[in-house]
C-alpha cells in the first residue's frame, strides 16, 4: 500500500521497511514489532547510509511516539510524516522542501 502511494505521489524515494509481522504502524508500536533497534537494524543491513545524501528519516505519522527512541538508536534525524501513506505526496510538497531539508541537516550536525 505504501510503495502503490509512494508512486502515485511521483516521489523519488527510498522505502526503508520494517517487518512489523504483518501488523499496523500503531500496532507494531504498542507490540514493540517496530522499534528504533529495528530500524537501525533495517538501515544497517540494506547499506542506506550509502544511498542517500542525508541523515534523515521520515517515520509514519503513528509511530511518533517512539521517534526519539528512533533518533536516540539510529543517531539518524527523525521526521514524523503523515498519520496516513496516501497524504504523502502533499505532505512532502509542504515540509521536503530545500529549505526546510537545510535546516533539518543543520539541525542534525
Amino acid at each position: 500500500i505504501v510503495l502503490s502511494d509512494v508512486e502515485r505521489a511521483k516521489v523519488n524515494a527510498w522505502l526503508l521497511v520494517i517487518d512489523s509481522e504483518g501488523l499496523a504502524v500503531d500496532v507494531a508500536v504498542a507490540g514493540r514489532k517496530f522499534t528504533g533497534d529495528k530500524v537501525a537494524e533495517a538501515i544497517k543491513s540494506t547499506e542506506l547510509e550509502s544511498k542517500v545524501k542525508h541523515r534523515i528519516l521520515i517515520i509514519p505519522g503513528k509511530a511518533a511516539r517512539i521517534s526519539g527512541e528512533v533518533e536516540d538508536t539510529t543517531k539518524w534525524r527523525v521526521v514524523v510524516g503523515p498519520m496516513d501513506s496516501s497524504e504523502i505526496g502533499k505532505w512532502l510538497e509542504k515540509n521536503w522542501t530545500p529549505e526546510k531539508i537545510k535546516e533539518l541537516m543543520e539541525g542534525a550536525a
